[in-house]
Formats: C-alpha cells, sequence, structure tokens
C-alpha cells in the first residue's frame, strides 16, 4: 500500500467463536475493527463480518473465493455487516481472505486473513419412498428441471439492504435432527446431499418466519412440496418446505415469528415435518449456524 494513501488509524481485523469479538492487534485500540463471527470454521458454517467503531468508513469490500462482498457503512448501521457462506462441500483447507477498507478521503486499506476451514464429518442414511421420488419418470424429471432454475433464478437475484430483524429464530419449535448435509440413499439409490434440516412438526401446526424479510416464492415443487423461500437480503436466503398449507404470497413482506404456512408432508416426504434450509448466496448453509450470532 502507498503510504501516502494509509489511513491515520489501523484497521483491526478480528475473529471470534460466537458473538464476542476480540482484536488481532491490541496495540491499536482506537481504530475502527471488523469483525468476523461464527459458530466455527467448517463447511456449511456462515460467517458474518461486522464493523465496530466505523467512523470515517465509508466500506469495506471483503474478497474470499472469487466473490466481493460489500460492507456498506454510508447509511444505517443496521446495514454494516456481510454474510459470508462456507458451503457444506467445501474441502477443507487455507483460504485467503481479504478486505479492502475505503475512508472518506479516498484513503484505502488493505487487510488480508486465512480463513482454516476445518473437516467435518456429515451423516448417511436410507429412507424409502413412492418410487416414483426415487426415480422420477422423464416427464416428472423436466418438472424438476424447471424447477431448479426457477430456484437457482430466485437465489440469484440479492437484494443490496439487509431486511432482517435481529438475531435467526426457529420457525418451528419441535425436535431438530442433525441431518444436515446427509447423504440420503432412496429406495437403495444414492441421492442429493441434505441441504437443510428437519424438524418435527404434527401436521397442520404453524410454521414461521426465522427472520424478516421478503417473500420471493410460495409454489408446490415436485420434491419439496409446498414450499417458501424468503429473502433476508445481502445473498441471505431461508427455505421452509414440505408444507401442507402456504400462508403467503410472492412479494410479501413478513417480520420474524409471522405464521408463513402450516406443516405437512408434501413432496418427496416420508411424514410431516418441517425442512429447513438456508443459503447464502451459492454455499448451502446448515440453519443452526446462524442462531446467536448477536445481530441484535
Amino acid at each position: 500500500m502507498n503510504g501516502s494513501r494509509r489511513t491515520a488509524v489501523a484497521v483491526l481485523l478480528a475473529l471470534a467463536a460466537g458473538a464476542s469479538l476480540y482484536p488481532l492487534r491490541p496495540q491499536s485500540p482506537s481504530g475502527p475493527v471488523i469483525g468476523l463471527k461464527y459458530r466455527s470454521l467448517g463447511p456449511g458454517e456462515a460467517v458474518v463480518a461486522t464493523l465496530e467503531n466505523g467512523r470515517g468508513v465509508l466500506r469495506a469490500v471483503f474478497h474470499f473465493r472469487g466473490q466481493d462482498y460489500a460492507l456498506d457503512n454510508s447509511g444505517s448501521s443496521a446495514e454494516a455487516l456481510v454474510f459470508i457462506g462456507l458451503d457444506l462441500a467445501l474441502p477443507p483447507g487455507t483460504y485467503p481472505l481479504s478486505v479492502t477498507v475505503e475512508r472518506t478521503g479516498g484513503l484505502r486499506e488493505e487487510l488480508h486473513k486465512d480463513i482454516v476451514v476445518e473437516a467435518r464429518e456429515f451423516p448417511s442414511t436410507k429412507l424409502w419412498v413412492k418410487p416414483d421420488f426415487a426415480v422420477p419418470p422423464k416427464a416428472v424429471e423436466e418438472r424438476i428441471a424447471r424447477e431448479a432454475e426457477l430456484v437457482a433464478a430466485v437465489y440469484a437475484r440479492i437484494s443490496p439492504h439487509w431486511l432482517g430483524r435481529g438475531d435467526f429464530a426457529l420457525p418451528h419449535d419441535g425436535k431438530a435432527f442433525p441431518n444436515f448435509g446427509q447423504r440420503r440413499i432412496y429406495n437403495n439409490k444414492p441421492r442429493s446431499t441434505h441441504g437443510g434440516v428437519d424438524i418435527a412438526a404434527p401436521m397442520g401446526s404453524p410454521i414461521r418466519a426465522a427472520n424478516s424479510g421478503r417473500v420471493v416464492l410460495a409454489s408446490d415443487l415436485y420434491l419439496s412440496g409446498r414450499t417458501v423461500i424468503i429473502d433476508h437480503g445481502l445473498g441471505v436466503f431461508s427455505s421452509y418446505g414440505h408444507m401442507s398449507k402456504v400462508l403467503v404470497k410472492r412479494g410479501e413482506d413478513v417480520r420474524k415469528g409471522d405464521v408463513i404456512g402450516k406443516a405437512g408432508s408434501t413432496g418427496r416426504s416420508t411424514g410431516p415435518h418441517l425442512h429447513w434450509a438456508v443459503r447464502i448466496r451459492d454455499a448451502r448453509i446448515d440453519p443452526f449456524s446462524l442462531l446467536r450470532l448477536g445481530l441484535d
């Protein structure tokens, strides 16, 4: 970095598990602190970047695995955060993270930190479903492909502002099964990896929005049944599948805790439950990694 462009006070990069922050270079305690909050660093985990003591900082752009994530500090402090997803298929290893901090007056500073992703073991299971769900007929395969394109288009549209309010909450208080990333074998035929978690939910019980946002899909899909996807902004989406009834419409704004549907067993399902999934851009994320990250 050119010396004439150096900021007056160094920016600190902090890493923390859970909701607390600690500076890596405490000798410069008065400068802005970019904090990375996370439950752990492994496949399927969410990383939240926040800005502390950010006076004079316009924005910080994070560069990670070929994508840019912009933390905007020019307006409401509620938007001074970004979400980075570590996909469930991400191999363990060391991944460079760089941050460009832009301050008033055109000053910039570059920060660099290696993110060490640890290995994570995922379970596997055998399930028995109707034959057409294990090996869909050709006509159904075409429908599945069309619906996959629709869902991909929904996830590709990233809202630039944070729509959520505080921490994420459970959409149902039933027993949650630790089956995120589960390798599934339907009728003795290997199929897709489970990209969410299943929560036991009696038929017809209310399903609630895990956070505030905007409904971007409310449809009956072949595999996930009656499904709602909520856009929380900044590339964060939550999905709720297998419902018996959908109670919201596409384009509708919802608040955290609003009832969006009723539990069911539609689509490829072996009984009443909720399939709850989270995406951060193109990364499949364990929904439980977003709970209690101190977003309040």
